[in-house]
């Protein structure tokens, strides 16, 4: 049976001694732990996906051409997608240190690139983002956690989204987050890896992640270059085709990051009032 199309759209649910304290911003807190928690359980290996709800095409492709996947799942993002909310889990290796695994509420819109997220669980310095592309001199405004800070900085920050204070403690900036801009980077390796024929891929069966039925496609990389991960899962959801969960190891084969997207909604409505920072709980730094 053909692959059901993307959810249709549904209502709207939903700042000297300053600046050291801030360091960090929109940055996971780097506590160790162990590599294996809570979000293990969101990944139930070895669920078969019946006939009925995956194409012949999305084996095949699985099997033996990701970037050919990846490429068609992008080009049915490009033809449905406008913008969605969704749950972030995710658990990144910082410094050698397994940090604590965060859920965050994200509201996303493709155009303009706008993101709002809200740390539900283990914020970091900075509890709530927002980042509209051209807007504040294209910076992430940031609402630190803290009262006391939030006091000393009238309410929140400006900070580059990949800057040095944030990417110290973060493997990806908000610039770059959501399923497109996710997918082109997953496709930008795989093609540089192919060309030097470093990539090694293969169809890594079937998962339930988070009650969604994916393709697992796993890839390996030598410890060459700049590539990011020695081995990369990803997880295809077979209805909205997206990427819905990724996970990396280093080259000494410890797990470096693992995010989950889960609860999404596609196409809700999103406005420029949903990313003001009144509508998400934030006050304006002082000017």
């Amino acid at each position: 049976m053909a692959l059901k199309k993307l959810l249709r759209p549904t209502n709207r649910r939903t700042r000297y001694l300053v600046g050291c304290l801030l360091v960090g911003l929109f940055c996971i807190q780097c506590i160790p732990s162990g590599p294996e928690g809570p979000m293990s359980k969101v990944i139930a290996k070895g669920r078969p996906i019946g006939d009925e709800n995956t194409s012949a095409n999305l084996l095949e492709l699985a099997r033996t051409d990701h970037v050919a996947l990846l490429k068609h799942c992008m080009a049915n993002y490009d033809r449905t997608v406008h913008d969605y909310t969704c749950t972030l889990i995710k658990q990144e290796q910082i410094r050698g240190s397994w940090g604590k695994e965060q859920e965050v509420a994200v509201k996303f819109r493709q155009n303009p690139f706008s993101v709002a997220m809200s740390w539900q669980r283990n914020a970091p310095i900075g509890d709530r983002v927002i980042y509209v592309e051209g807007k504040y001199d294209n910076k992430m405004m940031v609402r630190p956690k803290s009262g006391l800070l939030r006091v000393l900085t009238g309410g929140s920050v400006f900070r580059q989204p990949a800057g040095a204070e944030a990417m110290k403690n973060t493997l990806r900036p908000v610039n770059l987050f959501g399923f497109r801009r996710g997918t082109i980077a997953l496709i930008d390796v795989y093609e540089q890896a192919r060309k030097l024929r470093h990539s090694e891929e293969s169809f890594a069966g079937t998962a339930e992640v988070a009650g969604r039925q994916t393709l697992v496609l796993q890839r390996l990389l030598p410890p060459e270059g700049d590539y990011p991960a020695w081995k990369t899962l990803i997880y295809i959801d077979t209805e909205y085709l997206v990427p819905i969960c990724i996970e990396g190891w280093d080259w000494e084969k410890r797990r470096n990051c693992r995010y989950i997207y889960k609860d999404i909604q596609f196409n809700v409505g999103l406005t420029d009032d949903d990313f003001l920072p009144e509508a998400n709980g934030i006050k304006p730094p002082k000017k």
